[in-house]
């Protein structure tokens, strides 16, 4: 008999999850690096993605995503539960394991997928694109409604940052602090009902 991939997801322990997370991290950086190699002149264009602009970087950046963390807070308060259950996927991932573990994590998957998302696919084909392949990726998201909405959502405003400042510091803080902050709330006990 064949098991679905949540039934899979659930055997894992917490630290069988985190590689493979890392794994299929890395994974995706070797796709992005071999696309950027192709669709990029040279590294320098890669490079010149990677600009420094304090305001763009506070408003775009942090302010952005506290805001959106907010918005997932409240909206995980007003409706049910199991709108917003991922199976459980992230309460397994986040709360067991050291901080510093959690955050370099977060750090590397928000790097990865913003250099492949937007640095890479949106700068050579668009926003559209982009923004739906992200939302794939992320396939635990696309069985419930509210979460398939929340992530598409998610993945055109990082999308919408990036068009607007060109720059993947903002995206990837933008990013890491949305994921960052939600899985501490997690790991620290307090929040048991994160997306």
């Amino acid at each position: 008999m064949q098991k679905s991939q949540a039934e899979l997801i659930r055997l894992l322990s917490s630290k069988q999850l985190k590689q493979q997370i890392w794994l299929s991290q890395l994974f995706l950086g070797l796709i992005a690096v071999v696309l950027a190699s192709i669709l990029f002149n040279d590294w320098q264009d890669i490079v010149a993605l990677f600009s420094w602009n304090f305001s763009d970087w506070i408003i775009f950046g942090v302010f952005s995503a506290l805001m959106i963390i907010s918005l997932d807070l409240l909206l995980m308060k007003i409706f049910p539960k199991n709108w917003w259950d991922d199976g459980g996927i992230n309460q397994k991932i986040f709360q067991e394991g050291s901080y510093i573990g959690i955050i370099l994590l977060c750090f590397f998957i928000a790097s990865v997928e913003e250099f492949l998302f937007r640095g890479v696919i949106q700068t050579n084909f668009g926003i559209l694109i982009a923004s739906i392949l992200f939302a794939v990726v992320h396939i635990r998201y696309l069985s419930k409604v509210v979460l398939f909405i929340a992530i598409i959502g998610l993945s055109f405003w990082i999308g919408l940052a990036y068009y607007w400042t060109s720059n993947l510091s903002v995206v990837i803080t933008l990013h890491f602090l949305v994921d960052v902050i939600l899985a501490l709330l997690i790991r620290s006990g307090r929040f048991r009902h994160a997306s």
